[in-house]
């Protein structure tokens, strides 16, 4: 066939697969929904994290639980935003002051957020520990013998356990601290001070600078008539100055151990 002949073919075709070419280039435009939301709650929690970290300053829970409640209507099952959720809820649940009805009933939120984000990651260490943690306060709140009426002391172990096996280095020796002070709070014949002592000086090996570990040690002295030692620990717990670690965390727990030795 003549060259000449082959060119109105040409064409048409050209003219037929060009919408359809055209068609394969997605046009320019704004990112998908997912991605803008996903966007959205990585933001959210940034500025939750920032705030986290100068929890004790005004307005800055505030800003903590306003950032965590939108970034959990965008994303509820998202894990990242579950287990701070927990966090904040065991913080609220731990601040000394609290009566027990209400420390109660922020530890179980916590403990609830918890087991959520366990369920949305259960290869995660977050979950557990602060789903023990705001357990831990719950039974506090309402009486360790009724929580023990209620089974807390299996769920308790269980999830303080598994984040010990998935890392128990987390937060500087936090688990460790949580054991010593469980082995503390039981009743007779559950009550081990040896268990609890033990716990505690493995948190300090961890974090030497550990206030809390510190103060609940001392509160061990004390009850073993230790007072010496009792003293010896507060005083080391008063030592340092805040932001070796965790400066609201190290703040709080200095209030509570300046407390203590002024009633001695």
């Amino acid at each position: 066939m003549p060259t000449r002949s082959l060119l109105p073919c040409i064409l048409l075709v050209v003219l037929v697969a060009s919408p359809a070419l055209a068609q394969q280039q997605p046009a320019a435009g704004p990112p998908p929904h997912d991605a803008v939301r996903q966007g959205d709650v990585a933001s959210l929690l940034a500025k939750a994290d920032a705030a986290y970290a100068r929890r004790d300053a005004p307005g800055a829970l505030d800003e903590v639980r306003s950032s965590l409640e939108q970034a959990e209507r965008r994303a509820p099952n998202d894990y990242e935003v579950l287990w701070r959720l927990a966090r904040l809820y065991f913080w609220l649940s731990d601040d000394p002051a609290l009566p027990n009805k209400e420390k109660s009933r922020l530890g179980k939120r916590g403990w609830e957020y918890g087991d959520k984000a366990i369920a949305a990651n259960p290869n995660r260490v977050e979950g557990y520990h602060f789903a023990a943690a705001g357990m831990g306060n719950y039974s506090l709140g309402i009486g360790i013998l009724r929580a023990l009426g209620e089974g807390i002391e299996g769920k308790f172990k269980d999830r303080l356990s598994h984040a010990e096996r998935i890392d128990p280095n987390f937060q500087n020796g936090s688990i460790q601290t949580a054991w010593g002070r469980f082995w503390f709070k039981l009743p007779w014949p559950k009550y081990d001070a040896k268990r609890s002592e033990a716990a505690l000086l493995a948190a300090l090996k961890r974090n030497p600078d550990n206030v809390r570990a510190r103060v609940y040690l001392a509160d061990l002295y004390e009850k073993e008539d230790e007072g010496k030692a009792a003293r010896a620990q507060l005083e080391k717990a008063l030592s340092g100055q805040p932001g070796r670690y965790d400066a609201p965390e190290e703040r709080r727990w200095q209030a509570v151990a300046r407390a203590e030795l002024e009633r001695r």
